[in-house]
């Protein structure tokens, strides 16, 4: 999903189908639909207390214009009779939406939510109002008549029958990441990553609540890799960690399904990823997985002594963990004695 003009209908939508997050039908939407932005005041956008705590909630509800049931995480803010939610939509993960809650019930306002960009072009998103039902303590919020998103009156997200429900997120360190291409096309070299929601036990974790790094190793120094303003035009300010939801729908796809990197790889050896769960708003708990290293010379891992290996896996080019028979390409993945990875791709 990388630098093709939008005059290409066809293929804008295709490649977007791969997105992960705006799939081919939500395109279809944002294909007919002209973008027109104007200056919004300062204000407009909602924006919950800062000191509020932040709570994290499972979404449930029915997608009426794929007639499917969708689930994701939003996060809730509950202050004195305010009520804020952040995620409602799929098209502005990051936006908030405020209500009023009075004698069990939850009414939003129809109300403007801020602007998402999409390949270029901007839009102004709008909630167009809902009524939630919320019961004693507030842990379970529910709409049956469900609500709209729209731009210029066309409508985007539409769902019914929506539950929000309270989650309890204990902290738990995340499945190690892998790397399963480095690549290069006509636009520049791309990772392709499989990140696993799930802890090292291999129970579901919340993707909400899960971020993910990449390094770089040259000639045995390691740094962190930055996303920065001047090599990707669509994010606001510079990350060296990145969401397991967020797509700048241009260079980084959801969940580092696909993203593209840039600088002086020629003096790289080789490029790793880990992944990094955060539970809690004002009292903090992270824990990080170990680095998965991808070679990218044919010397860039050196033999290692099989003194110093604790223990092996082996994935295929999928990130699927395989058995130490398996036969092909594979990557063969070091766990060393002081607890660092060493990766390099074997043919059986």
């Amino acid at each position: 999903m990388k630098k093709i003009t939008l005059l290409l209908i066809a293929g804008f939508v295709a490649i977007i189908a791969q997105a992960g997050v705006i799939n081919q039908d939500m395109a279809a939407k944002l294909q007919n639909t002209k973008a027109n932005v104007t200056v919004k005041a300062e204000g407009d956008i909602v924006t919950p207390p800062a000191d509020a705590e932040l709570m994290l909630y499972n979404f449930q509800g029915h997608d009426t214009y794929v007639d499917k049931d969708k689930t994701f995480e939003v996060f809730v803010v509950i202050d004195n009779n305010d009520v804020y939610v952040k995620g409602l939509s799929e098209y502005l993960t990051d936006g908030w939406v405020k209500g009023t809650i009075a004698d069990g019930v939850a009414t939003f306002p129809a109300a403007y939510m801020g602007i998402f960009e999409f390949w270029g072009d901007a839009y102004e998103l709008n909630f167009d109002g809902a009524v939630f039902t919320v019961n004693d303590d507030a842990s379970v919020l529910t709409a049956p008549d469900g609500y709209t998103t729209s731009v210029e009156g066309e409508v985007l997200d539409e769902f019914i029958n929506v539950t929000l429900t309270k989650a309890v997120a204990e902290i738990a360190t995340p499945a190690t990441p892998t790397i399963t291409e480095f690549t290069e096309d006509d636009y520049g070299h791309y990772v392709k990553m499989t990140i696993p929601a799930k802890d090292i036990d291999g129970n579901d974790i919340f993707a909400a609540l899960l971020s993910y790094q990449l390094l770089i190793d040259r000639n045995g120094e390691q740094s962190v890799y930055e996303f920065t303003t001047d090599n990707y035009e669509f994010i606001e300010e510079n990350m060296t960690v990145v969401p397991y939801n967020f797509t700048d729908y241009y260079d980084i796809d959801v969940a580092g399904k696909q993203v593209y990197i840039y600088g002086d790889i020629d003096e790289w050896n080789a490029i790793g990823v880990k992944s990094i769960y955060t539970v809690g708003d004002k009292s903090r708990e992270t824990r990080e997985s170990e680095i998965f290293w991808y070679p990218l010379k044919p010397t860039a891992i050196s033999e290692v002594s099989t003194n110093n290996v604790v223990e092996t896996n082996y994935y295929d080019m999928q990130g699927r963990k395989v058995d130490a028979s398996a036969t092909g390409l594979l990557i063969k993945q070091m766990r060393m004695q002081d607890g660092t990875t060493k990766a390099i791709k074997v043919i059986r």
